[in-house]
């Protein structure tokens, strides 16, 4: 298996990276998202939200997916799906585990220190235009979608 770091794949209707779960590889997807902004006319707040939510699920997929396993692949894949709208799909190859499915925590209950957590769901739902979850046969697959409209 090839890993890929620093250097992304683009084909004619999507572009890859490839990491390795370890948080050091975390430090490749501003570039990555940089270079697709340049290459997609992605504006600043959508480049924003794209980092933001893309950093909440790598160390999520990362800390507890892939817990102490730190050579296991994710794959990111950028599509432009229409002209203001792009998706963002992740694959992992963890436990099998629906962020969608889980309990949204009272942020009331984190701010007061009853609870540790539990904001990563309400962000993904406040910086992105929609959000899936599947299992594959290989582990888990997130899509997040992204409106570039003005």
């Amino acid at each position: 298996m090839i890993w890929m770091t620093a250097d992304s794949v683009k084909s004619a209707s999507e572009e890859r990276l490839t990491l390795r779960g370890q948080m050091a590889d975390l430090a490749l997807v501003p570039g990555w998202i940089e270079y697709l902004a340049a290459e997609y006319a992605i504006p600043a707040k959508t480049q924003y939200a794209m980092n933001l939510c893309l950093e909440e699920v790598l160390s999520n997929i990362i800390r507890h997916g892939y817990a102490n396993t730190p050579d296991r692949p994710i794959l990111i894949r950028y599509k432009a799906v229409q002209e203001n709208s792009s998706l963002l799909v992740i694959d992992d190859e963890a436990p099998p585990f629906d962020p969608l499915a889980a309990e949204e925590i009272p942020v009331e209950q984190t701010l007061d220190g009853t609870r540790v957590g539990g904001l990563g769901l309400r962000l993904l739902r406040s910086f992105s235009t929609s959000l899936d979850y599947e299992r594959t046969p290989a582990g888990n697959r997130l899509s997040i979608g992204f409106s570039s409209a003005p």
